[in-house]
């Protein structure tokens, strides 16, 4: 690439420069008499419009831009905001705090493709995030970072692999990808990692009877399995242990939330005509369907930190809105409750300690409100460009 860009400057250079000036040779000597010519009204030469300059195109840096954030909140969610960016995306990682003592802050930005492949995950205690985003080698490369120091670290970097579907352990010790050759037709499996270096494995083969890649959703709480989906007529959930060996089947889904306590696995699979809810004990490898809706979808589902209960979203599409509203459920499915805010907002999380949901509202182009969905209150209000928030977003 280098020697490319040499070679092309160097073009550009000798074909600005043209051809080498000819000195003019003399004229013969005329002998002919001269006449004289009668005098003409000089013309008048038009002023050309400047050519105006090219407009700047945005190009994609490679890296995170990281600041550190200094010990974080007692009670905090981090936010991702991205925008249409070159050839991809270019995201902000707010930090905020669900207590308001601190401002708002952006601990980290970089730029990436979209979704599965440009990705992150966030340890359990927010002090690891695993990114993937543009490389200095590769389209795409996957970072490590400490938000309370802003270090980070390149775990993986292949000129010829795309990272896919990146996703951290709960004790942030661990991670998982899928590996994707650029151009190929099949991802070559899954494969797991230590935070603090060494020798990747694979944890999923690749059988290659699908171009779909298979993608990890996410660890265990004890940080021992990674569920994953697998496509072929439908998308189904397995089970991979960190150190590979047989794999548990799930059922149908793309969506799943972990607990400690059995059962660990809430799973949303979605139709059409029909989505479900259901839970997965490990121990006796049982389902019990918890919810159940027409025509609609689940995008999104979280078990509750403490309590037996979770969240989820209904939506018309796969996408984050909340179109069918935020709902709140007991594990066995009963006592279903929509909550006032669920169309208007969307992106629902628990806090760590479980007594706060909060969300994402509709906001605009410019800025985008925080919302605790219980009380109805403002958390915060973030700037999708940059800028400080509330007044000087950009």
């Amino acid at each position: 690439m280098r020697k490319a860009s040499l070679a092309a400057a160097c073009g550009l250079l000798i074909a600005c420069q043209g051809p080498p000036a000819v000195a003019p040779s003399a004229s013969p000597t005329s002998t002919t008499p001269a006449i004289a010519s009668p005098a003409t009204t000089p013309t008048a030469t038009p002023t050309l419009a400047p050519t105006p300059s090219p407009t700047a195109q945005p190009v994609a840096l490679a890296g995170i831009r990281a600041t550190p954030a200094g010990t974080l909140p007692e009670s905090f969610r981090y936010v991702a905001l991205d925008r249409p960016w070159a050839e991809g995306f270019r995201t902000l990682l707010w930090l905020v705090d669900l207590d308001t003592r601190r401002a708002p802050a952006v601990v980290a930005q970089w730029d990436g493709p979209a979704s599965p492949v440009g990705e992150h995950s966030i340890s359990s205690d927010g002090k690891v995030v695993l990114i993937s985003a543009k490389g200095t080698r590769s389209r795409v490369a996957l970072y490590l970072l400490r938000p309370e120091t802003g270090t980070t670290t390149v775990l993986f970097e292949e000129p010829s692999v795309i990272v896919i579907s990146p996703r951290i352990s709960p004790d942030g010790l661990r991670y998982a990808f899928t590996r994707h050759p650029d151009g190929g037709a099949y991802d070559d499996g899954i494969w797991a990692g230590l935070t603090a270096g060494g020798e990747l494995k694979r944890i999923v083969d690749q059988p290659r009877l699908t171009n779909v890649p298979r993608m990890s959703l996410a660890w265990s709480a004890d940080s021992v399995w990674v569920a994953f989906s697998s496509v072929r007529e439908r998308s189904d959930v397995f089970l991979a242990h960190r150190e590979g060996g047989p794999q548990i089947e799930v059922g149908a889904g793309d969506r799943v939330s972990w607990r400690r306590n059995p059962p660990e696995l809430l799973v949303a699979a979605n139709g059409p005509p029909t989505s479900r809810i259901y839970t997965f004990d490990l121990a006796t490898r049982k389902q019990a369907e918890v919810a159940k809706v027409d025509k609609l979808m689940y995008p999104l589902v979280q078990w509750h930190p403490t309590l037996d209960r979770f969240a989820y979203v209904e939506s018309e599409g796969a996408g984050r809105e909340a179109s069918g509203g935020i709902w709140v459920r007991g594990a066995d499915g009963t006592g279903a409750s929509s909550l006032d805010l669920g169309r208007a907002v969307f992106s629902p999380q628990w806090s760590r300690d479980g007594t706060a949901l909060t969300a994402l509202g509709g906001g605009d182009d410019v800025v985008m409100p925080v919302i605790e969905l219980f009380s109805g209150r403002r958390v915060a209000v973030l700037c999708r460009r940059g800028g400080t928030p509330p007044a000087d977003c950009t």
